[in-house]
């Protein structure tokens, strides 16, 4: 029977939520002949395809690795295996509440829309579905795929996620663009809910936070540079205000100095979480500001519009 919807994963070495994911799937209220997962590894080396390839699950589930390349063609991949018309996207790091897909599916009773589910945020990752939803959870993106569904037949004829982008960031945002000209309506889903685990903040993933930072900064300009209008200006801060405070913040070009970290060890080892979090928000606002400036510097022979 051909399933009613296909829930797409990308993923990069998160194993350990993922399979957590992956089960809330499997305990779904949608009976399991209606809907597929299909996984795209995007190079993971942490043992991900070991443990996918133990589950016991209920309803189809495709699983496909992949060289390292990117969200983008990760889920261009999972697209490309798609049996269902409706296309349900979830972040990796997603656990699903057990209405989740049946929810999404009576979204769309009305063609042409776009339905978002909430994206609550927990660190608990023991019982990430005991969280409840935040102002700050609230997101006004129009198409955003930590948890939205679409018609695949209007995705391909918006084509496409763009692969230019192949460092984290941006690249749902910018089809969300070309979804816009097709006169999509978003919709919210609220029975849709999905739980987005995040790691509490320590000092020793500092490096892997400036990393992603410092690519969503490349990718911001990838973004500008395809859409250069003021919106995308303020929405990425690619604009003189943003540079000179982190100019302002990061006088002497502090944060790279060597005695940084054991600061923030010993604020970490102190309980002082509000100054510590204040220090690395800067510090990776700093590498994101850093690379901006990478990008834009890069490709200064087409530098972007004013």
């Amino acid at each position: 029977m051909k399933p009613l919807a296909s829930v797409i994963i990308p993923t990069f070495n998160r194993r350990v939520i993922l399979e957590k994911s992956l089960k809330s799937l499997f305990r779904q209220t949608c009976p399991p002949a209606r809907y597929e997962i299909i996984v795209i590894d995007d190079g993971s080396t942490d043992q991900t395809r070991q443990m996918v390839e133990a589950l016991q699950p209920p309803c189809r589930l495709e699983y496909r690795h992949q060289e390292h390349a990117g969200p983008a063609s990760a889920r261009n991949a999972g697209v490309s295996l798609a049996n269902a018309d409706l296309l349900i996207f979830i972040d990796s790091d997603i656990v699903v509440a057990p209405e989740f897909v049946e929810e999404h599916l009576e979204a769309h009773q009305a063609p042409g829309v776009i339905a978002h589910g909430p994206v609550i945020h927990t660190t608990d990752l023991d019982h990430p579905t005991d969280a409840r939803m935040k102002i700050a959870d609230i997101s006004r993106a129009f198409f955003a795929t930590g948890n939205v569904s679409i018609e695949k037949a209007r995705l391909l004829e918006a084509g496409l996620f763009d692969e230019d982008f192949r460092e984290y960031g941006w690249e749902d945002l910018e089809l969300g663009y070309r979804l816009r000209r097709l006169g999509l309506k978003a919709v919210p889903c609220p029975g849709a809910r999905g739980y987005h685990y995040k790691s509490r903040l320590e000092v020793r993933s500092l490096p892997a936070l400036k990393q992603r930072e410092r690519e969503r900064g490349h990718t911001a300009v990838i973004l500008y540079r395809k859409y250069p209008t003021t919106r995308t200006r303020m929405m990425t801060m690619i604009t003189p205000a943003f540079f000179a405070l982190d100019r302002l913040l990061t006088l002497g070009n502090w944060p790279d100095r060597p005695g940084v970290m054991t600061l923030l060890e010993k604020l970490e080892r102190g309980g002082l979480h509000l100054p510590l979090r204040f220090l690395v928000r800067i510090i990776t606002n700093h590498a994101y500001a850093e690379g901006l400036k990478e990008a834009m510097r890069e490709g200064s022979e087409n530098p972007p519009a004013s």
